[in-house]
């Protein structure tokens, strides 16, 4: 199987690391997949035990390509924000690549057992695994599964919610929020109008 990736390893070193992140990621929500229904350990973070729709899936598909705008968070600081989607994995996951003020991050977004899961590779350090709450006019919200993560808020800080605005009265407009959470509440909410480029 090694020698599949070979020709892959001496092509292009972008193209690899991508396809690294991509099999890391799958190989990650892969082996947290359980049959059980999320506990939620905090009352910030929301819990679904409903069946997702496969449609929601399908209109996140719509925002492959580059996107640019400004980050802005409540606790005064802003920085540059450009989010580029790609649809991978013969159509069964699509690829978020973050860089917000040069911190690059990676989020995969797949339909499962039902499920329409947000992964992400974060800044710090950890890998807050979400579930689409709600589509509400082209608003998913998304709300991390502590238990699937691996997290708690009683001493880890993590995104524990998004926010994704797909505006659909604008296909070249995309509003994005998302708030990190930790031991003292709330540390932020970040949001954005980004722009497609």
């Amino acid at each position: 199987m090694i020698s599949f990736f070979i020709p892959l390893l001496k092509s292009n070193y972008y193209n690899m690391k991508k396809l690294l992140l991509l099999l890391i990621a799958i190989t990650t929500v892969s082996c947290n997949n359980t049959s059980e229904p999320a506990k939620v350990v905090e009352g910030a973070e929301a819990q679904t035990n409903a069946a997702s729709d496969p449609n929601d899936f399908e209109e996140l598909k719509s925002l492959e390509g580059k996107w640019a705008g400004t980050l802005e968070r409540t606790d005064g600081s802003s920085d540059e924000f450009t989010l580029d989607y790609t649809v991978t994995s013969n159509g069964s996951a699509i690829l978020e690549e973050s860089d917000t003020g040069g911190t690059e991050m990676l989020s995969i977004f797949n339909f499962q057992n039902d499920e329409l899961l947000l992964t992400h590779y974060c800044g710090l350090q950890n890998k807050p695994i979400s579930k689409l709450t709600g589509n509400n006019n082209g608003v998913l919200s998304f709300a991390t599964d502590s238990k699937m993560s691996g997290l708690t808020l009683e001493k880890d800080t993590y995104v524990t919610s998004w926010e994704i605005n797909l505006l659909p009265e604008d296909d070249n407009q995309l509003m994005y929020k998302y708030t990190v959470s930790g031991p003292d509440g709330d540390v932020f909410t970040a949001t954005s109008t980004l722009s497609r480029i």
